[in-house]
């Protein structure tokens, strides 16, 4: 009879908590996966909708099994090459400061062009980057200067000095991005996306020079050309705090490691004699260089077409570096004077403009 009695109350409390039971399991089984999402994905979420335990996929989801994306960014940058000092005043130092006149560009326009797609599948994101920025600088020193370009193999001061000073230096740079990311909620208003890949591409600049003598006339002229292609591997971390009404801080970092190969030429005349050459060499050599970028900004994004798709904008202020780059001055230091000079870096920096789309 006891036996009886507590089967009774144990098939009664089983049944009568069963609703409880699995409404805990659902929400809190950390391998249960919803059917159906009830938060739209990339965007502000609350708390109770992270599962514990698993690191939820932030990217943007317009339910597809593949969700395609192109990306367009315009960037008004600034190119800053280190080590193109082209001339200094020649006046008197006892009256006189001197001054160093360096290559300086404006800003330059330059875009970014990226396809991608994510698969639902993984969560993992797949893009291909093409960043352009080709661009020309002239700049004039019309005053009594020496051009620090050219070899002046005398001790006479005033053979040295030149009337007219001008430069030019012309930068090409076409960099691919291949990368895979994965976007996930880390709280609920942060979300990261590390991101590894691989980057190559060309970097070619030239750097010349002409002057006229002021003692006889003669015209004094430097040709630098430093021609390079790389490839490399890349990684980052891309992180956006989310705010309120689809706004967001974004805040991205980028470090990649590269083999490059450059092929540097110098050519200049005779400061003696102006139709001979005193330099035309040529070397060619390779390193393993790294560069770093770093973007921050504000983002702003919403889905539409039934959340068939996503826009979003973005701008911000981005900058980058590529370490060792000016082996035009160090091949001509090593002609003048039978060593290397430090390598410059080059330098990138600027506003960032950013149009994504999902489709």
């Amino acid at each position: 009879m006891r036996f009886l009695l507590i089967s009774i109350f144990s098939l009664i409390t089983f049944f009568g908590f069963s609703d409880d039971m699995d409404e805990d399991l659902i929400t809190y089984h950390p391998y249960y996966t919803p059917k159906s999402k009830n938060y739209s994905e990339g965007h502000l979420i609350d708390k109770s909708q992270i599962m514990p335990g698993y690191n939820a996929a932030a990217k943007i989801d317009i339910g597809k099994d593949i969700d395609a994306y192109v990306i367009g960014t315009y960037l008004f940058y600034q190119p800053i090459q280190k080590g193109l000092t082209y001339a200094h005043t020649a006046d008197n130092a006892n009256s006189n400061t001197g001054k160093y006149f360096e290559m300086h560009s404006n800003y330059k326009s330059a875009f970014r062009l990226a396809v991608g797609f994510s698969t639902n599948y993984d969560d993992w994101s797949y893009t291909a980057e093409y960043t352009r920025l080709h661009f020309s600088k002239n700049k004039e020193v019309d005053q009594r200067s020496v051009n620090t370009w050219i070899h002046f193999n005398t001790v006479t001061p005033d053979l040295m000095v030149v009337s007219n000073t001008k430069a030019k230096w012309v930068l090409k740079l076409d960099i691919l991005d291949l990368t895979l990311a994965r976007s996930f909620y880390s709280g609920t208003h942060l979300i990261l996306t590390p991101l590894f890949g691989i980057k190559g591409g060309f970097l070619d600049q030239s750097f010349n020079t002409d002057s006229v003598r002021e003692e006889d006339e003669s015209i004094l002229f430097s040709r630098d050309k430093s021609d390079s292609h790389l490839i490399g591997l890349l990684g980052g971390l891309k992180s956006k705090f989310l705010i309120f009404w689809g706004f967001n801080f974004f805040a991205d970092v980028e470090g990649a490691l590269f083999y490059q190969d450059f092929k540097v030429k110098n050519r200049q005349n005779n400061a003696n004699n102006q139709f001979a050459l005193f330099d035309n060499s040529k070397n060619s050599i390779s390193y393993i260089n790294p560069s770093v970028k770093i973007a921050a900004g504000f983002e702003w994004g919403t889905y539409f077409n039934n959340n068939g798709a996503h826009v979003s904008f973005l701008a911000g202020y981005d900058s980058e570096i590529y370490f060792n780059q000016n082996l035009m001055t160090s091949l001509n230091e090593l002609r003048i004077n039978s060593r290397t000079k430090e390598i410059g870096n080059l330098f990138f920096h600027g506003l960032v403009g950013k149009l994504v789309l999902n489709f």
